[in-house]
Formats: C-alpha cells, structure tokens, sequence
C-alpha cells in the first residue's frame, strides 16, 4: 500500500525522452570506481526505503540506475559538414599563408647572404683586375717611350741635320702599342673609382690614336723617301736646276720671257763654268727644244736664248710638293711627339693650359688602378 500511495516519478519528462522517440541507444558510461561504502544501519520495520541504496527495489532500483546514467552521459555535439569543410579550407590556407611567409624569409635570408659572398667575390675580382690592368698599362707605358725615341731621332735628323730618316719607317712598324678594348673584356669594375674607370677608357682611345698615326708616317715616309732624299742630297749652294726662262720674241715682235722646265735637270753651279752650253727643255708645242745657254749680247737684238732660275727663288714662289711635303713630314713627327711626350710650357708670363702627353696620362692610371688592387 506504500508504493500505491507514492507519486509516480516521470522519469521519461525529467530525460526528456518519448516513448516514441527513445533516441540512440548509448553506450553505458565508464565510471571511476566508487569508493568503499560504510554499511548501512539497519532501518526499522516500516520506514522508508532509502532511494540510493542498492537494495532498494522495484521502482526505487530503476530510478537509481536512470539518475546514475543520467549524471554520466556525455553531451552530444553535432557539427554542420559545411562549417567542418570552411574551417578545413582555413586551416589550409592559413597553412600555405604561413608556409609562404616562411618562404619569402629563408629566401630573404639566402638573398642576402649569397648578394654578401657575390659581393666581396665580385671586389676580390675586381682587384685582381685593377693588379692585372696596371700591369698592362705599364707595360704599354714602355713601348710608348721606345717609339718616342725613335721618332724624336728620326725628327732631329731630318731638321737637324738635313738627311732623310731612311729606316725610320722600319723601326716604327717592329712597335706596336698594344692595349686595346679587348683589355677590359670579363673584367669586373665594382670597386673602380668613376675617375678611374673614365681615365682607363681614354687611355684605351688614345693608344688607338697612336697606332693611327704611326701608320699615317709609315706611309708618307715610305713616299718621300726618294724626293727627299735626292732633294737633301743636293750639292751645297742650292737644289738641282728645273727650270729655265727663255728669251724670245712674242708674235708682235715684243721682248718676252717663257718660264719652262727643263726636261733633265742639272746640278746648281759650283764654281764658273759648270753650266751646260745648252738646256734642254719641254717646247709649248709637242716634243722638246734645245737652246743655248745665254752668255752674253744684246737681247732685244739678238737670237732666242735660254737663262736658268735660281731654285731657291722658284720655291718662294712656286713651292714644289717636295717642299710642302718636307714641311708635312716635319709637322707630322712634331705632333707625334707632342702627344706622346706633351706640350713644353712656354717661358711667358701667361698661364697655359697644357694637355698632359700620353706618357704622363699614363703613370697617373697605373698609380690610382695600384690604389684599387690594394
């Protein structure tokens, strides 16, 4: 009669489960093992049942053992595909955004680090090449002094002592100034001074320069050696005769003078007596004419006769291309020499401003490529 009395327990409300609807059947939760009981005292005959005790039956044991499953069941999560699948795709972004970031620093620090090792490579090489160009320059300074000294000898003898140079132009051609621009190919210029750089690439123009020349003299040598050479081998008192004027009558019958060349000139006279009693010249019209030498007489009356000229006033006044180019060898070698060995300073109280010889140019670039391979 007391369990008709008690209230009925809506166990099924309380885990809000239907009869319908039980819900997935759950696995029975692992409990720690409870501590040991104290055994209970007896109750007395007729008083309650104790609801959490073991013995408790009927539908006191069945509430006990929903409570204990009701207080051990895990919650139950459920979890959107679509959300599980853009948390999966953000991870993997997030992953490759880091990978990338990772990336970019490893390269970052390889860049450096191997733009550091090119760079002191690039200025050890760039040293060696300065060592190396100096060296170079040095050697070409030399050359440039032997064909200085040719060409101030070849100089002096011409000017001063009147004989043509005849193995100058074989002397010039057995030196040649080499440093061209094949000098700087694979070279490396990081650690060149702009100056310096500036100065190597003249020096290279310049060198070009007189190699240049050297061939221009070597073909004008080879072309007024024997003009020149007949020409300052003349006897002393003057150069050979050429020419002649002849004393005749114009077609009015009036005195007149023709200015002629003579078809084989003749030594200039030494001393009375060494003239032709004839000259020979060309005639105005076709072949050539053969008249005497004027010795004396009136020449208005007399017949046709020939007078030589002084060379020496013809040059004044006609100058022969042996003459012009006697005065275009001797610039020439003058020139040379200036480029080479510079412009002398004149003694004057005006301020000049002389361009440095070749030479000069060139110790000055062997000293700042020596302070660059330092």
């Amino acid at each position: 009669m007391a369990d008709e009395n008690k209230p009925r327990i809506d166990l099924r409300g309380r885990l809000g489960r239907s009869g319908a609807d039980p819900g997935p059947a759950m696995p029975p939760p692992i409990s720690p093992m409870p501590p040991p009981m104290a055994p209970s005292p007896p109750t007395a005959q007729g008083s309650a049942p104790n609801l959490l005790s073991p013995n408790v039956a009927s539908t006191s044991s069945n509430f006990g053992a929903l409570q204990a499953e009701s207080a051990w069941h895990p919650s139950r999560i459920e979890f959107d595909e679509a959300s599980v699948d853009e948390a999966r795709k953000r991870g993997k972004r997030q992953g490759l955004a880091f990978a990338a970031i990772a990336s970019v620093l490893f390269c970052a620090v390889g860049y450096v680090a191997g733009g550091a090792l090119e760079k002191r490579v690039g200025h050890e090489k760039a040293r060696s090449d300065a060592a190396d160009l100096a060296k170079n320059v040095t050697a070409s300074t030399e050359t440039l002094k032997q064909l200085l000294a040719k060409i101030e000898a070849g100089r002096d003898q011409l000017i001063k002592s009147h004989k043509f140079p005849d193995t100058l132009a074989h002397d010039l051609g057995a030196i040649h100034v080499s440093f061209d621009g094949t000098e700087l190919a694979g070279r490396r210029f990081s650690g060149f001074p702009q100056d310096v750089t500036h100065d190597l690439v003249e020096f290279i123009t310049s060198v070009q320069s007189v190699n240049d020349r050297k061939a221009v003299m070597i073909g004008l040598l080879n072309k007024l050696q024997k003009p020149l050479t007949e020409e300052l081998n003349a006897p002393p008192g003057g150069a050979a005769i050429a020419h002649v004027v002849v004393i005749d009558k114009d077609a009015l019958g009036n005195p007149a003078a023709l200015l002629q060349p003579l078809v084989q000139p003749v030594a200039a006279p030494v001393k009375k007596g060494d003239l032709p009693d004839e000259f020979v010249f060309a005639g105005a019209n076709a072949g050539n004419t053969k008249l005497p030498r004027y010795k004396a007489g009136d020449l208005a009356n007399g017949s046709a006769a020939a007078v030589y000229v002084v060379p020496r006033t013809f040059e004044t006044v006609c100058p022969s291309d042996k003459s012009g180019h006697f005065a275009q060898l001797a610039a020439q070698m003058g020139n040379f020499v200036r480029e080479i060995r510079g412009e002398a300073a004149a003694v004057s109280d005006v301020v000049q401003d002389l361009k440095p010889g070749l030479i000069e140019r060139a110790g000055r670039l062997t000293t700042a490529l020596a302070k660059v391979a330092e």
